[in-house]
Formats: C-alpha cells, sequence, structure tokens
C-alpha cells in the first residue's frame, strides 16, 4: 500500500469511527498538519505513528491491511502475509486475522547505521529474537539502553514505552511475536 492508499483508507476509517481529526490527533498524540499530511497522501507515516493511529480508533494492522482469513488451514504462504513498509522499517505478518490464533508473529527487518528511532508502546506483549545483522540498541523508557546481537531474545511486557534502532552495518532482522495478537 502505498502513501496515497494508506491516507485514503485512514481517512476513511476515521470517518466510519465518527472521529474528528483534531480528536484523533489528540488520542494519538500526532499533530493535526501531521495527520492531515497523511490522510492526503504528502507523507507516509512510519510504523509505529501508523500503529498510534489505528489504535486511537480501536483497529490494528491484521485488520487495516486485511489479513483477515475463514479457513482452518495450518499453512500461511508468504504471497498471503500482510506486508507494511514505512520507508525505514519493513514488517512482515505471518498470521492472518483469524479466531483461535492466539499470538501474532512477524517478521522485522531495521535498516542498517539508524540515527533514531520513534518510541513505541503496545497493548500486548512482545517478544524477538534477532536473527541475523545488527547489533540492535534496544531502550525501555526508565531503564538501561541494552545492546543485542544476532541470537539475543528480548521480552516487553504490555504498557512498556521502548524504542529499537539498528546500530550495525548490516540490515538487521528479528522474529516478533505479539500476545495477545493486537499490533
Amino acid at each position: 500500500m502505498d502513501a496515497r492508499e494508506i491516507g485514503k483508507s485512514l481517512r476513511a476509517l476515521r470517518a466510519e469511527s465518527g472521529i474528528g481529526l483534531r480528536e484523533l490527533c489528540r488520542l494519538a498524540d500526532l499533530s493535526p498538519a501531521a495527520l492531515s499530511a497523511i490522510e492526503t497522501g504528502r507523507s507516509s507515516p512510519t510504523l509505529a505513528t501508523l500503529h498510534r493511529v489505528l489504535k486511537a480508533m480501536g483497529r490494528d494492522f491484521a485488520g487495516f491491511f486485511g489479513t483477515a482469513a475463514s479457513d482452518d488451514s495450518p499453512v500461511f504462504a508468504s504471497s498471503e502475509m500482510a506486508r507494511i513498509n514505512d520507508g525505514r522499517r519493513d514488517c512482515i505478518f505471518a498470521f492472518p486475522r483469524r479466531s483461535g490464533i492466539r499470538f501474532a508473529m512477524a517478521k522485522e527487518s531495521f535498516p542498517p547505521r539508524e540515527k533514531r528511532s520513534e518510541w513505541e508502546m503496545h497493548d500486548c506483549d512482545l517478544g524477538a529474537l534477532v536473527i541475523s545483522g545488527g547489533p540492535l540498541s534496544l531502550e525501555i523508557e526508565g531503564q538501561k539502553s541494552v545492546t543485542l546481537h544476532e541470537g539475543d531474545a528480548f521480552y516487553i511486557k504490555a504498557g512498556l514505552k521502548h524504542r529499537a534502532r539498528n546500530l550495525g552495518d548490516s540490515t538487521a532482522r528479528l522474529i516478533t511475536t505479539y500476545e495477545p495478537p493486537r499490533y
């Protein structure tokens, strides 16, 4: 989905939700100018910003990107997985949104030599394993920053503000799980 499509879909969701622009900005901690630029396709939101906007409307990535599935197959083809890219971070969600699936799993990629990253906070627990690249700097608000290398893992409880950035020269790849699947 390109920036224009994302903006158009967000504007339609906002209208469907009956939330005004300023109210959504307040709920998502975003300026009206920034949200307006996103909705008109002049700006592409980061994954963290898109998550905050969707959460403020009671939505999630799976619902937004239409990854609902109704069959009972235990196999999920790569070609059918929801893919999100904000120009910096890339995320592929392994499972569709379906009753009976009790956690979400994603493959995330962080570009090399990141200067800064956005704070994130989720209403679900998340854990991740660094499968390649890095090292990755992980900050959890109020705690000391930690450096993670290939093979290292982390677990963050719901509600903790955190951010990660790739300090290395190659793309860092992580397998991330979310429980319950609300990301």
